[in-house]
């Protein structure tokens, strides 16, 4: 974990790595949701194939047809499970009548479901974006997950960089919330731990592809 934590600061490429990343979060979060957060994909791609005991340049023209093809990659593998979950709440709230024991259970059901898919999901996205990377083709980013998936190595790297990216997701939204000033230091520790968060988890990778 500690090689990971000062992952962002080493290298020639780091300080314009970690600014540009921090740039497309703050736009993010304080102008344009969402749109600037394309590049960040396919950068984070880059980072999780794990070759590299340094961040890659960010800055460079490969990025842009690379974040492209990782946002795709993100949005089709999330139709399921989200289309699911949008399914389950207009199902639970599009009624005029009163909950029943049936609806109750269906709830518990359909949640149980939902959350599974969604499990899987953040499980097996990482393993795509690196193997599309690591290939630069779709398919890549369709195939071969299972190997990884099952890998224990993976599931060690990935388990501890959900930790980092949920409780610095966490912080930074606390601080962005805040606004002002502290919604560019939000910003920035959302940032490093999306970058945190994908060496850790590019780490398992690697050593689950080697």
């Amino acid at each position: 974990m500690r090689e990971a934590l000062g992952y962002p600061l080493r290298g020639d490429h780091a300080e314009k790595a970690l600014l540009s990343a921090w740039l497309c979060v703050l736009v993010h979060a304080i102008v344009i949701p969402i749109v600037t957060l394309v590049p960040l994909v396919g950068y984070v791609a880059t980072v999780l194939v794990g070759e590299s005991d340094e961040p890659p340049p960010f800055l460079e023209r490969a990025l842009v047809g690379r974040s492209l093809g990782a946002t795709v990659l993100v949005v089709g593998y999330g139709v399921v499970p989200v289309g699911a979950a949008l399914i389950s709440i207009l199902l639970l709230t599009g009624g005029d009548q009163p909950p029943t024991d049936a609806d109750a259970l269906f709830v518990l059901v359909g949640s149980t479901a939902v959350l599974a898919m969604l499990a899987a999901y953040a499980y097996l996205v990482p393993i795509a974006l690196a193997n599309y990377a690591r290939t630069g083709s779709l398919r890549g980013g369709l195939t071969g997950l299972g190997a990884v998936a099952g890998d224990a190595v993976y599931f060690v790297g990935w388990a501890s960089g959900s930790i980092v990216l949920l409780v610095g997701i966490g912080i930074a939204s606390a601080f962005v919330d805040i606004g002002g000033i502290f919604a560019v230091i939000g910003s920035f520790v959302g940032t490093y731990a999306v970058l945190v968060a994908s060496r850790r988890v590019g780490r398992g990778y690697a050593a689950a592809t080697e």
